[in-house]
């Protein structure tokens, strides 16, 4: 174990990814906390672009083409995302966000949105391909699983505190919306599955890959809402 594991670090692409997901999490730090009184929704706006902007820069200095490969495929969903956010708020009224006089997509999904999903897209993308590679591809699938429950769950469960978004639904733990669950984990699998397909593809097939992940995870969320919301809860 020790040996894989120094293997594992010896790896540049790895220390890479770790180094800068260290930077961005000391810099996310310091731009919700420091005490400015500006809307959280510009504040989160700032730190997507940092985000994307660290990954986008690391790839192209480092010519990390896989970085980059995967990035695009991370903001081109994020993008399309907006969708079943905006689906989710104004038609399911399962989802709420702040309107703290930002400047809203339709009135309804804050900017930041847009580019916020490329950070848990990005990290499940890159780890499980890393798995997937040192693996085999059907335990890829399952770090990537257990992977995006946690990713998602913690968003879930945390950023309503900031505040970001909030469920408004009955079947709730915290802030973790229990008919969003499976849908997130699908999404995440899908994601990594999607990616695979698509990697070496032209952009035009990338876009159409992620379209159909958009359009997977609207349709999941939709009947474990059904599901849970109207058949269980009876809400």
């Amino acid at each position: 174990m020790e040996k894989l594991i120094m293997k594992i670090f010896q790896d540049k692409s790895i220390r890479d990814f770790l180094v800068i997901h260290a930077i961005f999490a000391v810099l996310t730090v310091i731009a919700l906390l420091i005490p400015v009184t500006t809307p959280i929704s510009s504040k989160l706006l700032l730190v997507v672009i940092v985000y994307n902007g660290l990954i986008f820069l690391e790839a192209v200095q480092k010519e990390h083409k896989d970085w980059m490969n995967i990035w695009v495929f991370a903001i081109i969903l994020s993008v399309l995302m907006v969708f079943p956010d905006w689906y989710l708020s104004e038609t399911l009224g399962a989802l709420q966000f702040p309107d703290d006089g930002f400047p809203m997509i339709g009135g309804a999904i804050p900017i930041y949105m847009a580019g916020l999903w490329t950070i848990p897209f990005f990290i499940i993308m890159f780890i499980g391909k890393q798995v997937e590679e040192r693996k085999s591809m059907n335990f890829s699938y399952i770090v990537v699983s257990v992977l995006s429950i946690a990713i998602f769950a913690l968003a879930e469960l945390t950023l309503v505190y900031l505040p970001s978004w909030a469920a408004t639904v009955n079947g709730i733990t915290g802030n973790l919306a229990w008919y969003i669950i499976i849908p997130e984990l699908i999404l995440g699998l899908s994601t990594f599955i999607c990616f695979n397909i698509m990697k070496d593809k032209n952009i035009g097939n990338k876009i159409l890959g992620a379209f159909t992940v958009m359009i997977f995870y609207i349709g999941n969320a939709s009947f474990f809402f059904f599901l849970i919301e109207t058949l269980l809860l009876g809400s």
